[in-house]
């Protein structure tokens, strides 16, 4: 049956296979331990502590800066702003900008649509790419969707609602792992904006109907009711807030309940999100945009081959305002023998 057979994003599927067939545990730098691992199979989720050097973390702020300044020479010399607030630091300049021109970290997102130098370290990145091994299998590819996401205070158009990723995906995807780290750039607690997941409703890898949109936003909208009902917890008690130290990251998969909370604190909650699946299983961006092949079994100097595409992809899906894929044609390139070709994504 296809997609357009079915009715729009549900189809009542059910896939616990996926969190029954493991791959065999390795022993590589960056691998979770057999308990994280039990966890993220069991719960739909788990923290890995510790895991990025402040280096890796510094080159993501230095892309994110230099997209900030460039946002400011924009707005400044569109006269949208008289004060470009440069000698606000990392986590206060943004809100300052926001104040004097609402909707401001929307328009950051708008200027990067395509994967910065550091994100694509990451999304290769030798110990992240050794974890997946471990959840995927040996053969790992990078999903077009990935987030900036400038969560800046009291703002409902950063404050995503409880959803399942793949709420978002086409529903050819609805039988595919996909595998999210969400990487905040700060110490994420409940009070600047972190996650809340829902424990164990991932395991019949089921996708609950979502509605669509979410007050004045984009967002799909998974109602506390219908978890309740379709997966059986207690919406009063089960939900489970994360304090992510920096440098640490959350692990969870597509079919994992979760939302971020309002941020009440005076800075910018900085964070991104990147996927991966195992090689060949469907991206689930409605053929628009390819997964991005980072690692190949048997070829240990295999590299990605990151080619800028012209697409405005979807890291547009952090926003709020917008849909989570684009329909702008663009040129992707098809894959080498020795390398992926991949478009920038996101």
């Amino acid at each position: 049956m296809t997609s357009q057979e079915r009715s729009p994003g549900y189809t009542g599927e059910r896939h616990p296979e996926l969190f029954k067939e493991r791959p065999a545990k390795g022993n590589k730098p960056g691998q979770l331990s057999r308990a994280q691992l039990d966890e993220f199979y069991t719960r739909g989720f788990t923290l890995v502590r510790d895991f990025f050097a402040k280096e890796e973390l510094d080159a993501l702020k230095v892309d994110i800066v230099a997209k900030v300044s460039e946002l400011a020479d924009k707005l400044y010399n569109a006269s949208k702003i008289k004060d470009k607030h440069e000698g606000l630091g990392f986590y206060h300049r943004l809100c300052a900008i926001e104040r004097d021109f609402p909707g401001a970290n929307i328009v950051l997102l708008k200027m990067t649509p395509n994967l910065p130098p550091s994100f694509r370290a990451i999304a290769a990145h030798e110990r992240m790419l050794n974890l997946l091994e471990d959840i995927v299998g040996p053969n790992i590819s990078f999903n077009p969707v990935w987030n900036l996401r400038t969560k800046t205070p009291n703002n409902a158009a950063s404050t995503v609602p409880w959803h399942q990723d793949s709420g978002y995906f086409d529903v050819e995807s609805y039988n595919a792992l996909i595998v999210t780290a969400w990487v905040p750039l700060l110490d994420a607690n409940e009070q600047n904006g972190t996650l809340q997941m829902v424990p164990g409703c991932h395991r019949d890898g089921y996708i609950a109907k979502h509605t669509c949109c979410a007050g004045p936003t984009w967002y799909i909208d998974l109602d506390e009711d219908i978890i309740e009902k379709e997966f059986g917890v207690d919406m009063a008690k089960d939900p489970v807030t994360l304090d992510v130290p920096y440098g640490s990251f959350l692990l969870f998969n597509n079919f994992t309940p979760h939302r971020s909370l309002n941020n009440r604190s005076d800075v910018v909650r900085w964070s991104i999100d990147f996927r991966w699946q195992r090689t060949g299983t469907p991206a689930g961006l409605f053929g628009l945009k390819p997964t991005c092949e980072v690692r190949r079994d048997g070829e240990p100097n295999f590299r990605p081959d990151w080619v800028p595409a012209k697409l405005l992809l979807a890291s547009t899906l952090g926003t709020g305002t917008e849909p989570s894929w684009s329909p702008w044609p663009g040129t992707i390139a098809q894959p080498t023998s020795s390398a992926s070709s991949c478009p920038v994504l996101g």
